[in-house]
């Protein structure tokens, strides 16, 4: 026994020695990345998000000791993090403060990036048009309801594109400085949230009393002030207030997916991966959606998804949406669009991503 208590103490001032070189790494990565912030603000070289790319390629030398879901999280604080070191970064994001979209804006460009919440896709991609903001995150499409037409609306008229889509679990915990559910006595929540949760409040939480806030970020605030309080909301949000989840998941729908797009004002490169959403209008020639389509499939493009909606602006007369494999530049593509052009009355490329 006294081998092993040994063993393990040799083992922990190991780690320590470990902690030690990560922190001395981090370091250094954030030096690099400053100066290369600086090296493009002397060249005048605009701002391009992290290339996504390059994660991946280390995240895939891992052994397999550690999961890599929670490696991939780690290094993408760390990238968004540096990316922040690089050149200041204020995100635009369509929601409240403490939000589901406040929390996936945060967790792509990290704590280090300032935010500003908007009510709307609109003020989101305005704040990044006036040059407020360098980027927006705003909601594009989720498992239920499957394209926001709102965001593809906002898009459409505007110089903006995406640049970069991800993907989001939403659920929502209940967080408390109370060591359990039956210790609680008032909830705090915005009214989308309780809405959401009126069955588990019911059944869990029958004699609390229920308060409304206006943000998520207010009640984690009001909770944390009171240890017989609660507050529905994302666990990051939570945890900022010095929040523990308390009972996870208490959606009474269970979780939604989310995917969220990062819009700037400049296209993004080439990543072998790419697909491009497209948004266009034809006339009433006979064979017209069919004739786009064949552009397409004789270059051997592939479809992943078609939709159609109203226009604004004409009556029975809609867009299309495609989104395709690949990226404009790809020779193949470059055909398609110019044909795609050439055959509708309203042609726009709305952005390409991974």
């Amino acid at each position: 026994m006294t081998d092993k208590r040994r063993e393990v103490e040799d083992l922990r001032q190991e780690t320590a020695k470990v902690d030690a070189q990560l922190l001395a790494a981090l370091e250094r990565r954030g030096k690099l990345s400053k100066r290369i912030g600086e090296i493009k603000k002397a060249l005048g070289t605009p701002m391009t998000l992290p290339d996504r790319a390059q994660m991946e390629a280390a995240l895939a030398k891992t052994s397999g000791d550690v999961p890599p879901e929670a490696l991939r999280e780690i290094f993408r604080e760390i990238y968004a993090t540096c990316f922040s070191l690089e050149q200041p970064v204020m995100v635009a994001f369509c929601g409240l403060d403490g939000t589901f979209a406040h929390a996936a804006a945060r967790s792509r460009f990290g704590l280090s990036a300032e935010y500003t919440a908007c009510e709307t896709v609109s003020a989101a991609l305005d704040e990044v048009t006036r040059q407020r903001a360098s980027y927006a995150v705003v909601p594009y499409e989720t498992r239920t309801d499957g394209l926001m037409q709102a965001t593809i609306a906002a898009l459409t008229p505007s110089d903006l594109k995406i640049v970069a889509c991800f993907e989001t679990v939403v659920n929502l915990q209940l967080a408390s400085k109370a060591g359990s559910v039956a210790e609680i006595e008032k909830v705090y929540a915005i009214a989308k949230d309780r809405a959401h949760c009126q069955r588990f409040l019911a059944n869990e939480l029958p004699g609390a009393q229920v308060m409304d806030v206006k943000t998520p970020m207010g009640a984690c605030q009001l909770a944390a002030a009171d240890p017989r309080a609660a507050a529905l909301a994302h666990e990051s949000i939570a945890a900022q207030h010095g929040l523990e989840v308390v009972k996870r998941n208490v959606r009474d729908e269970g979780e939604e997916r989310v995917r969220y797009a990062i819009v700037g004002t400049r296209p993004s490169s080439r990543s072998g991966g790419d697909l491009t959403a497209i948004v266009f209008a034809l006339g009433d020639a006979p064979g017209a959606l069919h004739e786009v389509l064949r552009q397409f499939a004789e270059r051997g493009v592939n479809l992943t998804k078609i939709q159609s909606r109203p226009t604004p602006t004409e009556n029975w007369q809609y867009l299309f949406f495609i989104e395709v494999q690949g990226h404009p530049t790809d020779r193949p593509i470059v055909g398609a669009l110019e044909e795609v052009r050439r055959n509708s009355k309203f042609f726009k490329v709305l952005g390409s991503y991974t």
